[in-house]
């Protein structure tokens, strides 16, 4: 039996969901593929739930159930498909082969089944590997270079023309925009975004190399700022079709993390990336959560 391990992060207790990535995710993408783009039914040690579903990114599988909420910190689960329509969780690991399971004899038309689908199945491995290849070898290209993100100016203007690579639903619509106060102190925010999808403003702040030491206040100085000025922002983005509303989201784009920077972003659900030579992201703080 196939099965996907999984220890229960602490964010994903929080948020009612797991994130299943890195070599897992292509895993679960092989075990689980007859329930993408489909409901089905979840059997737990903590209960069943119906028309649970998965959701599909490029570079993980999530899918939401209130059963998680329930787990703690480092617990391990096993995720396992009982049928065509179940998927089944348990907190102990599965046996590849129940003891009291009688053997069976299979019939030459079955063995030829079976062999027909391993033939396609490593026709489709080869495949699989002739990509991973190009792909590392593209990797060990950007290894060899100097780091892509030397300072945060170059990867605001990278930024700018990609942020879909992080976020397909958001638009860059300005850049660098002053902010003034009554006081007459002066901000410059880094990104300002839209989100395709709401028409919400979407406020992105990039950092590198560490320099995260006054991103708290930043994000909540600029957060601040649009929502006492609403009607004067969606007047100024009218040709966008902006909507923003107090619902506005603040983004954290960078390309180091700690645990004090992914606890702030976790309690106060401010979207995480984590990004790596401008070929990779890795969503540490979900964006739609």
């Amino acid at each position: 039996m196939e099965y996907i391990e999984k220890k229960m992060a602490a964010w994903e207790i929080k948020h009612g969901q797991i994130r299943i990535s890195g070599s897992d995710n292509i895993k679960a993408r092989e075990i689980f593929k007859d329930f993408l783009g489909k409901t089905f039914d979840l059997e737990t040690f903590k209960g069943d739930f119906k028309d649970v579903h998965f959701y599909e990114k490029e570079s993980a599988l999530r899918f939401s159930c209130p059963f998680f909420k329930n787990l703690s910190t480092d617990d391990t689960i096993y995720i396992f498909a009982k049928n065509n329509n179940t998927l089944s969780i348990t907190d102990k690991e599965p046996n590849s082969v129940t003891a009291d399971e009688p053997e069976q004899s299979l019939s030459k038309t079955e063995l030829l089944e079976i062999i027909a689908k391993l033939t396609k199945e490593n026709q489709d491995f080869r495949k699989t590997n002739s990509s991973l290849f190009e792909y590392k070898d593209r990797l060990d290209k950007y290894e060899s270079l100097k780091r892509i993100f030397d300072d945060e100016h170059y990867m605001e203007e990278w930024l700018e023309r990609n942020i879909h690579r992080a976020i397909a639903d958001l638009d860059v619509i300005d850049r660098q925009v002053e902010i003034r106060w009554p006081d007459e102190k002066k901000n410059r925010v880094d990104l300002l975004c839209l989100d395709k999808t709401t028409r919400e403003l979407v406020i992105v702040e990039n950092k590198v190399k560490g320099n995260n030491r006054t991103l708290e206040t930043q994000c909540l100085k600029y957060k601040a700022w649009y929502i006492k000025n609403l009607d004067e922002t969606n007047k100024k983005y009218k040709t966008h079709n902006l909507k923003a509303t107090k619902n506005l989201k603040v983004v954290v784009i960078t390309d180091t993390i700690d645990d004090s920077l992914s606890s702030m972003c976790e309690i106060n659900n401010i979207p995480l990336f984590l990004i790596d030579g401008g070929v990779i992201f890795d969503e540490i703080v979900p964006y739609n959560c």
